[in-house]
């Protein structure tokens, strides 16, 4: 039965909704015009004579007369959603192999952390001998995107309730159906969030491609632009891209909200059952032998790539010829010593940034939670940065802050700063409302809920922040030393490649594929024993 005034408490409340839309982008806008201001201020001022950090008018000036680089743009979209197209098609089926085996997930998760620790800057010399140049870049297209969509597909096909699967169950429902009508719903939110971030890797994939060979690109353009020294032209390629990837994140974060509320995407996919925070010395062995599965499996998949090629021993070096050339011949000493001090000198880079950008991430975290007005305005600037390709802003950001430590420190430092923020936000919010209630009800406020029952739970999202983070800080150190630095593995690569050194370069690539994998499970023993101790499942 409708009331006298129902009709009008509705159109009020719509109409309240519509103002606080316009006011939060009002806000929103504001920001960005502060921003952008404050861009043009220092470009005139401290930046003028440095030559680094064009005005912002200059660089859409640069990019119009450029007609947006559009060719070049269709050519990158082109290679780059083929390759989000191939990895997430790759992930997704080997995701849904989890079903049928709980084995197999650790198995998978192992694989897939090893190919996310692969510097597709390293081995992208190597596709391009034996690929062509446009299946190179599809490749390292889907390379980068590949872990993410693995991690997000696994965690939403397990999330369907216990309930809702034994349901199924009792009305005769198999396998299919309980796949169809279950999981697959449940896995959406969880899916969108994957594919929402691996859009922006995939673009990243192809513009590294760019580097090393063919006609058009915006890897292609942006590298003649360095070359060039044009620093407005490099600003505006930069500029284009972002705004790309920002589109195609958007895209995504659309269908997202449209299919469905987002899910927390875990990283804890090591094959453990729901809910258990203890684990007994048989379930440690069997979790052992399902990660040593996967560096298998990762091993037999390199053999048979190596042989299946037809170039012979060169350029492909199989794992047993990395271990004779680390361990089995006179010049093994030699050769571990050379390789291991350059990786010292990337981990020091990765772990300065990756410790920059977490501290940052909890700074920004915190912020964040004590201020929700705040979010809704500093978020899409956050999403922007998450947006813009690594290497279109290395070359920047070494003429910014120089081409030793603080560069390459900051470079590492962004690639942990934004997904960290994102995850440590997500695990604040993870409090159960009955706790924060009792605070309220005992007169508490934010700051208390936030340092007696929030930051409690809040604490495994670190480590679920660092096992994505970490391998993706060395992954950008890597980068940057390849690109501008003069130190450290990634520049070590570089001259190997120059050099024909292959040999060289796969043991370095596979150390650093090594450290990576160890990091991972190392943080996801720690998350454990955390979660384990506050009794969180």
């Amino acid at each position: 039965m409708k009331t006298p005034n129902s009709g009008s408490l509705v159109s009020r409340t719509v109409r309240i909704g519509d103002l606080r839309s316009h006011r939060v982008l009002g806000f929103q806008l504001l920001f960005a015009a502060a921003v952008v201001t404050l861009w043009e201020i220092l470009a005139v001022t401290i930046f003028a004579h440095r030559f680094v950090l064009p005005t912002p008018t200059s660089i859409v000036a640069t990019g119009w007369r450029d007609h947006f680089y559009g060719s070049d743009l269709v050519a990158t979209l082109s290679e780059a959603s083929l390759g989000w197209l191939i990895g997430n098609s790759l992930a997704l089926a080997l995701a849904t192999l989890t079903l049928v085996s709980r084995r197999a997930e650790g198995i998978l998760v192992s694989f897939g952390v090893m190919t996310y620790a692969v510097p597709t800057v390293a081995i992208g010399p190597i596709l391009f001998i034996v690929q062509t140049p446009f299946a190179a870049k599809i490749t390292m297209s889907a390379l980068s995107v590949f872990f993410v969509t693995l991690v997000a597909a696994v965690a939403g096909l397990q999330a369907a309730s216990k309930t809702s699967l034994e349901m199924v169950a009792a009305f005769g429902g198999g396998k299919w159906s309980i796949l169809r009508r279950v999981r697959i719903r449940a896995s959406v939110p969880s899916i969108a969030a994957g594919l929402c971030i691996s859009a922006p890797a995939a673009i990243l994939g192809a513009m590294i491609g760019d580097y090393f060979g063919g006609q058009s690109g915006l890897g292609v353009v942006m590298l003649q632009a360095q070359q060039q020294l044009s620093v407005s032209r490099t600003w505006a390629i930069a500029g284009v891209t972002t705004v790309v990837s920002g589109t195609a994140y958007g895209i995504t974060l659309w269908l997202t909200r449209r299919f469905g509320s987002g899910n927390a995407v875990s990283t804890d996919i090591s094959g453990s059952p729901q809910g258990s925070a203890k684990r007994s010395t048989k379930e440690h062995l069997a979790a052992t032998a399902r990660v040593i599965g996967g560096i298998a499996l990762a091993l037999g998949i390199w053999t048979a790539l190596v042989h299946s090629s037809g170039l012979g021993g060169y350029f492909l070096k199989t794992p047993l010829a990395v271990w004779d050339y680390l361990f089995s011949t006179p010049q093994s000493e030699q050769n571990r010593q050379m390789i291991l001090s350059a990786l010292s000198a990337t981990l020091a880079h990765a772990g300065a940034g990756w410790i920059l950008g977490t501290v940052l991430a909890i700074i920004g975290a915190v912020i964040l939670m004590l201020s929700p007005a705040a979010t809704r305005v500093v978020m899409p600037l956050v999403l922007v940065v998450r947006s813009v390709p690594l290497v279109a802003m290395t070359p920047l950001l070494a003429l910014m802050f120089g081409r030793g430590l603080a560069g390459i420190t900051v470079i590492a430092a962004l690639v942990t700063v934004v997904p960290s923020l994102v995850t440590l936000s997500d695990g604040l919010q993870s409090a159960p409302p009955p706790a924060l209630d009792l605070i309220r009800s005992i007169g508490g406020g934010q700051l208390k809920a936030l340092t007696r029952v929030r930051a409690m739970y809040g604490a495994p999202a670190i480590f679920t922040a660092a096992k994505i983070s970490m391998p993706g800080a060395i992954l950008g150190a890597v980068l940057a030393e390849w690109l501008v630095s003069g130190s450290g593995v990634g520049h070590a690569m570089s001259l190997d490649v120059v050099g024909s050194n292959f040999s060289n370069l796969w043991a370095s690539i596979a150390l650093v594929v090594a450290v990576s994998l160890v990091l991972y499970f190392a943080v996801n023993a720690a998350e454990r024993a955390i979660r384990s101790r506050l009794a969180i499942s």
